[in-house]
């Protein structure tokens, strides 16, 4: 009982609110394969590729913040 009453607010958000952590769980759970079965890269580089093109992501260059900021910037006539 005494760790119900620890956790029952806790309880109650998870209730109240839709969010979970399910997702980053599962992102974690797939690296943690991708590091088990890659063991054998030599750099980090290709390891860290390995998991961008798993997931689909882009990754950030130094380049993109300019290219983005331009973008979203409007010149003054």
């Amino acid at each position: 009982m005494n760790t119900l009453r620890k956790h029952l607010p806790y309880i109650i958000n998870s209730f109240n609110y839709k969010y979970d952590n399910g997702r980053i769980e599962g992102i974690n759970n797939k690296i943690k394969v991708i590091n088990r079965v890659a063991y054998g890269y030599r750099n980090f580089n290709h390891y860290k590729n390995q998991i961008l093109l798993h997931f689909n992501l882009k990754a950030i260059g130094k380049g993109t913040k300019q290219s983005n900021q331009n973008k979203s910037c409007p010149k003054a006539a």
